[in-house]
C-alpha cells in the first residue's frame, strides 16, 4: 500500500472556508506532504487524512509470556513474585 501524503496517495481534506484551506495547506507544506483540498461550504469539514499524518498510530505490542520451553525461574526470581 502506498504511504499517505505522497504523490501517488495525497492527503485529502474538505474545508468550509478559504482561511481554513490555507491553514491546512501551510501545515502540509511544512511537512512536505502532497495534498488535495476541497472548498465545500455546504458540507462538514473533513481533515482526517491530515490528522492521521500529524498523529500516526503506534503499532500494538504483544505481551510476552513465558513459554513452556523457557528456563525455570531461579529461587531469587520466585521471591520477587
Amino acid at each position: 500500500m502506498v504511504k499517505l501524503g505522497t504523490e501517488k496517495r495525497p492527503a485529502v481534506a474538505r474545508v468550509q472556508t478559504e482561511a481554513r484551506a490555507s491553514e491546512i495547506a501551510s501545515i502540509c507544506n511544512e511537512h512536505g506532504w502532497y495534498y488535495i483540498i476541497g472548498f465545500e461550504p455546504d458540507k462538514p469539514e473533513d481533515i482526517t487524512d491530515v490528522e492521521r499524518l500529524l498523529n500516526p498510530s503506534q503499532p500494538v505490542k504483544a505481551i510476552t509470556t513465558p513459554g513452556r520451553n523457557d528456563p525455570p525461574m531461579s529461587l531469587w526470581e520466585w521471591e520477587e513474585v
